[in-house]
């Protein structure tokens, strides 16, 4: 018997694997992200491809009548102050608050018939982010868990594996009382959960999770790394190889805390200040400049968050002064910020290869109400998408005359995350059978 603390594990007269575990729970090494790991390494499949994917996620609900399918020739109770300009591409015109966005359309894709029924934040945001509605007593998981968990594998070819397998950058989403579902492992366990940084403005050194205790030494840290692996042997030996996966899950903790290369992708002092200017020097644009070095690195999905809550601090939860709220921040930070990152991605070669969605869990009504705002509204939302692949410069799908409803090629959540799934090199039959996803048809027309 091995009493490590409080713990007790038996050993040939019947060694308890759950026991064991317990050694990683009460913190063997010294880290906090053994748990994190332990489940990526179960049944991951080898990759299909090297693609990444880059999810934007406007938390609140973006109004599509204001930014990417306006209707300048409908009545004022619906078309808003903005005025409808033209892009670089003929015939694609968005809102005049978009300028860069304007200039770089053939970089991008929209799609302007995104809808579903959802009409609360948190079931809409479960929805778009993991492609299933909710049911009670069920959580689906987030894309990057799934991504994760079936994709697998690591794309740079030398040195140790990549301790990231999907992130988070930006706050944990929240409609308090209610914080949404869809952010974590799900059902596929939440060793699975995307790694979160929770303000990718702060300095690595002030990111916990990237340090081990100050009472941990290197060489301290070192040893304890030793001896659990001969803890693992052993355990090896009296159970099967499915113990393998402790080893793996703290190896990949033990080098994000001590390896060069993991942190270099997270330290972004060391981009030129003029590019982390670029993108904006505010969470959503360093979260997207982190994001860009992430995929750079070799992590395969990373997701970046607008704001914490849907109306707090510009959320897009637009319910009163729509438009001065969009004019004054919203607008302005997203345009610097996504043109700066797909011109940047474009730029470096990673385009190709990387893909770009920037969603929220659904747009506005269209018509404005009486406190000049707009309301939660499902039924008929904009969205865009690029790389990886995916023509730029054209609309995918149409609404009608008021962006209340698609009127042609409709695109649901399922449809998204199946293209994000099949882009990504996933296996639709397999996840289709594991209970991941209930549609294998993707976004129509998506490569023309």
């Amino acid at each position: 018997m091995i009493r490590l603390g409080s713990s007790e594990t038996r050993t040939c007269a019947g060694t308890s694997r759950r026991e064991f575990l317990q050694i990683g729970a009460a913190g063997f090494l010294g880290l906090s992200l053994p748990g994190f790991f332990r489940a990526q390494a179960l049944g991951a499949a080898e990759p299909g491809n090297d693609f990444s994917t880059i999810l934007l996620f406007l938390w609140g609900g973006p109004p599509q009548s204001d930014t990417f399918d306006l209707k300048p020739e409908a009545s004022n109770i619906y078309r808003g102050p903005f005025r409808s300009v033209p892009t670089q591409v003929p015939g694609i015109h968005i809102c005049e608050h978009l300028p860069q966005l304007a200039r770089t359309q053939k970089l991008y894709t929209i799609v302007r018939s995104a809808h579903h029924r959802d009409t609360e934040h948190p079931r809409a945001a479960h929805y778009m982010m993991t492609g299933n509605q909710v049911i009670r007593g069920r959580e689906w998981p987030n894309m990057g868990a799934t991504i994760d968990r079936f994709a697998g594998g690591d794309r740079v070819a030398a040195g140790p594996p990549n301790p990231l397998g999907a992130v988070v950058l930006g706050p944990r989403l929240r409609d308090a009382p209610i914080t949404p579902t869809g952010q974590d492992g799900g059902f596929l366990g939440n060793g699975y959960s995307p790694f979160r940084i929770v303000d990718p403005t702060q300095p690595l050194e002030r990111i916990a999770a990237l340090s081990p205790p100050t009472s941990l030494r290197l060489g301290r840290l070192a040893r304890r790394e030793r001896l659990f692996r001969t803890l693992t042997e052993f355990q090896r030996h009296v159970e099967s190889d499915s113990t393998l996966v402790l080893d793996r899950a703290y190896q990949r903790a033990f080098t994000l805390v001590t390896s060069p290369r993991a942190k270099a992708a997270l330290d972004l002092r060391q981009e030129p200040e003029r590019v982390r200017e670029r993108y904006g020097q505010h969470s959503f644009g360093q979260g997207a400049l982190m994001a860009r070095r992430l995929v750079e690195a070799g992590v395969r999905f990373v997701q970046v968050n607008w704001r914490e809550h849907p109306i707090n601090d510009f959320g897009f939860d637009n319910h009163s002064d729509n438009f001065n709220r969009l004019k004054d921040a919203q607008l302005p930070q997203i345009d610097q910020t996504v043109s700066a990152l797909l011109w940047d991605l474009e730029t470096r070669g990673l385009l190709e290869r990387t893909m770009v969605l920037m969603t929220g869990e659904f747009g506005r009504t269209p018509r404005i109400n009486g406190s000049a705002g707009r309301d939660h509204w499902p039924f008929c939302f904009s969205y865009l998408i690029a790389g990886a692949g995916i023509p730029g410069g054209r609309v995918i799908g149409r609404s009608d005359e008021f962006a209340a409803y698609p009127v042609d090629d409709p695109v649901s959540p399922e449809n998204t995350v199946a293209s994000v799934y099949r882009i990504m090199g996933l296996d639709l039959e397999k996840l289709r059978a594991a209970g991941i996803i209930q549609e294998t048809e993707g976004i129509p027309r998506l490569f023309g």
